[in-house]
């Protein structure tokens, strides 16, 4: 077995042996989504063609029994349950750990694949061996894009990400357009900065060479920290719109929006605190964004097209 330290100091026992057996390990985090699960289950199993795969599912609802039919319904699913919610990346994490595949995919349970298939994600991979992570197009239940792959957050972001009062009432300010990419053709594969961790396929190489998530996450920004790690390291990362996927974005944080959104804010504070060193102005003005758009979550929350939506 081949150690590897994550950023909090775990150990990632890779399996020296595995790309002959898994060539697919499926992550997902359930807290208080299990409406959604056999939706998104259904469809894991109804796009998967010719892949040998696993699924591994972290169970953070300790209150919730969902055991029996689980192993009713999906036999083949491995259950981990925890005691408490110990948060999206250190149970991502505990998945990963137990998984064996040579490609493991990170899956929110509140996405359900609509078109394509699992194969044709990992068979761009393996014609593209310095892609290290590539994202599928993300549609909401309407069919309407999600902007789901970016640029790398700057000093800017705090004032301009899709939840912000400026994108709202600005939606096509240049700032907002910039980093949410709303320009690109999202009908075809183009290399980004980054791609949402509702549905994320990564190399094991990867982790074994970058660590895995950063637990200090709690949950946001998590996605967008791994993709940085690995640009850093020479992969690439890619949009791939040939696999096309459902998120009910909220689905997983419904149930406490106000919260998840304190989350998510704290996040993306870790997140510039630890990859950017600014001077003491532009740390102000990062800080004073992330604060004003804590201030005015209530007038977001009744904006047209949030209703306690959760987007970064």
């Amino acid at each position: 077995m081949n150690p590897v330290i994550n950023p909090t100091g775990q150990e990632f026992n890779c399996p020296d042996e595995v790309e002959a057996d898994i060539d697919l390990s499926i992550i997902i985090v359930n807290y208080k989504a299990d409406e959604f699960l056999r939706d998104c289950l259904d469809s894991v199993y109804a796009h998967n063609t010719h892949l040998k795969l696993e699924t591994w599912l972290v169970n953070n609802s300790p209150k919730e029994d969902i055991k029996n039919w689980i192993n009713k319904i999906f036999p083949q699913v491995k259950l981990i349950e925890n005691k408490s919610n110990i948060g999206f990346s250190r149970a991502t994490n505990q998945g990963i750990r137990k998984s064996s595949g040579r490609y493991l995919l990170l899956l929110n349970p509140d996405t359900k694949i609509l078109a394509g298939n699992l194969e044709e994600l990992i068979n761009f991979m393996e014609e593209n061996p310095q892609t290290g992570i590539c994202g599928p197009k993300m549609v909401d239940e309407k069919g309407r894009l999600q902007y789901s792959c970016r640029t790398f957050p700057d000093y800017f972001t705090s004032f301009s990400s899709s939840q912000s009062l400026l994108n709202r009432i600005f939606p096509q300010n240049l700032l907002s357009k910039r980093y949410l990419l709303k320009d690109m053709n999202h009908s075809q594969i183009s290399e980004v900065d980054w791609v949402s961790g509702s549905c994320l396929l990564a190399r094991r190489k990867i982790m074994e060479e970058i660590d895995l998530l950063d637990e200090r996450f709690f949950m946001f920004c998590e996605d967008v920290d791994l993709c940085l790690r690995a640009k850093k390291a020479g992969w690439k990362v890619f949009y791939f719109p040939y696999l096309s996927v459902i998120h009910k974005i909220g689905g997983s944080t419904s149930h406490n929006p106000l919260r998840a959104k304190l989350l998510h804010h704290r996040s993306m504070y870790y997140f510039f605190k630890k990859h950017y060193k600014p001077n003491p102005l532009l740390r102000f003005l990062v800080f004073s964004g992330i604060i004003f758009r804590l201030i005015f979550l209530p007038f977001i929350h009744f904006l047209p097209g949030t209703s306690g939506k959760i987007k970064t």
